[in-house]
């Protein structure tokens, strides 16, 4: 049973790190393929508006896959911390990290399906 503690003492902060590795993952991906696009529009590529819809959606699931780690972690601290102050804060967090999951991710549902209907009307027009 003490090695379980053990486990449930590190775990939050090993779990918390991946999600934040996560997190940095997606925006240096973000930033490499925002400079790009600028690249591509100076050039005169491609529509620039699409591209950017696409590159928030790409980010936006790297936002949401580092929160669902971020929640993981606030749920086992949750389990260690069982003082009412910390499980108010903690319960606060998470449904506050919930909500901001729930609507970024119906944005980037929203925008893929504006993204799909796009290419199907320019697969249609060529």
């Amino acid at each position: 049973m003490d090695i379980i503690k053990e486990v449930l003492i590190y775990a939050p902060e090993i779990i918390d790190l991946m999600g934040v590795i996560i997190l940095l993952i997606g925006f240096v991906r973000g930033v490499i393929e925002f400079f790009k696009m600028e690249i591509g529009r100076f050039k005169g590529k491609g529509n620039q508006f699409r591209t950017m819809q696409i590159l928030r959606c790409d980010v936006g699931l790297y936002i949401l896959l580092s929160l669902d780690f971020i929640i993981t972690s606030d749920i086992i601290n949750s389990m260690m911390h069982t003082e009412i102050d910390d499980l108010i804060n903690l319960g606060a967090i998470v449904v506050l990290r919930t909500v901001i999951g729930y609507f970024l991710g119906k944005e980037i549902e929203e925008v893929h399906i504006e993204t799909v209907k796009d290419e199907k009307n320019t697969e249609i027009d060529n």
